[in-house]
């Protein structure tokens, strides 16, 4: 999700793990653990150790109880050592130059894997991983989760809510503050603008980056911005803005907390979180495995059974009685668009610089 729960730091509503687990199988790893001699460890006897960095914050809690608990309890030759710091990509980057590589495996954005990223990657083993099931996937990233970006609104306080961009956008009908992510990143700030000022669903990429500049000038002075996605519906559910911007999967975990908050299902932007591997990881073949695991049509739905966002492989299937399976970006019927990863990929730094302009205004 990136940068889904980009920098986010500390909880401010309680943390989303409902569900249970069911058995998971032991994965087979030919030539890493196919004749090692000590319950999984490697030749030598030592253990190998595996680094993984995701994003902090509840998503990662969730993806400890979905994939690396189990995989460890399966196979206790391999250790997973967590960083759940920010997965800025400048870090891999500085990593690679700097040839001291400390991260094994990472949960990426979309707008991260493509073109000449692909110089800071490993090649993934395809013949291990299903690389390309899902949206998006290549050689050097393969799809783990998919998330949505929606309108929010506080159910006691908006009897008429918004139902689409236009209306979000129309402070005569809906007056009052509204809050947006501050990363121009696929995090739905231009995507909104543009449908708002007329732009066809299928339509919206390249991004007319003036056009949506344009837009954002008529609200400019309701705007709120926020610095991760927690505190954009922390706004919302404290009453500090009457509408929101908002990751499904931050709605529904204040949901839980017996916020009235809503959402609207339609125009909401899908886009996926990714796993990649570092150029020159220590561990690249262990992080191989375990980032088959996560993502085969097997496992790859635990996530989804305990925290709401959808899984990156179309082959696995949520448990439909789940309590997060309402809140699942998928199975709608409402208009949705795909945030266009290689759009995004290409263009960043620009996007990053438009946007600090227009707030320096």
């Amino acid at each position: 999700m990136r940068n889904q729960e980009h920098k986010e730091r500390q909880l401010t509503r309680r943390q989303v793990l409902r569900g249970g687990l069911g058995g998971a199988a032991v994965l087979a790893v030919p030539g890493l653990l196919a004749g090692c001699g000590d319950g999984g460890k490697a030749a030598g006897g030592k253990s190998m150790t595996v680094t993984y960095s995701s994003n902090g914050g509840a998503l990662q809690k969730a993806q400890e109880a979905a994939w690396l608990t189990p995989y460890t309890r399966d196979n206790p030759g391999i250790k997973i050592v967590q960083d759940v710091g920010s997965t800025d990509y400048s870090r891999i980057e500085a990593m690679v130059k700097a040839g001291n590589v400390t991260w094994d495996l990472v949960d990426v954005g979309g707008d991260f894997g493509l073109g000449d990223q692909e110089a800071l990657l490993e090649p993934l083993d395809c013949d291990l991983i299903d690389c390309k099931a899902g949206e998006g996937g290549s050689r050097f990233r393969v799809p783990l989760h998919r998330y949505a970006c929606v309108m929010a609104y506080r159910t006691d306080k908006t009897p008429n809510p918004p139902k689409t961009w236009a209306e979000w956008f129309d402070l005569e009908k809906h007056p009052g503050k509204r809050a947006f992510f501050k990363v121009s990143g696929p995090t739905g700030i231009y995507e909104p603008a543009l449908l708002a000022d007329g732009v066809k669903i299928d339509e919206l990429y390249p991004l007319d980056i003036d056009r949506a500049f344009r837009k954002l000038e008529t609200i400019r002075s309701s705007i709120v911005w926020a610095a991760s996605p927690t505190d954009t519906v922390r706004l919302l559910a404290d009453g500090e803005v009457t509408l929101a911007s908002v990751f499904s999967s931050q709605a529904y975990a204040m949901a839980q907390d017996n916020v009235k908050i809503g959402v609207v299902w339609d125009e909401f932007g899908l886009g996926s979180d990714y796993l990649v591997v570092p150029k020159g990881a220590k561990n690249k073949e262990a992080a191989m495995a375990l980032a088959a695991y996560m993502t085969s049509a097997d496992h790859n739905a635990q996530l989804s059974n305990i925290y709401p966002v959808a899984p990156g492989n179309p082959n696995a299937h949520p448990d439909e009685s789940a309590p997060t399976f309402t809140f699942l970006p998928s199975g709608k019927d409402g208009a949705s668009y795909n945030f266009d990863s290689q759009y995004y990929a290409e263009n960043q730094a620009e996007l990053a610089q438009r946007l600090n302009e227009w707030l320096k205004r």
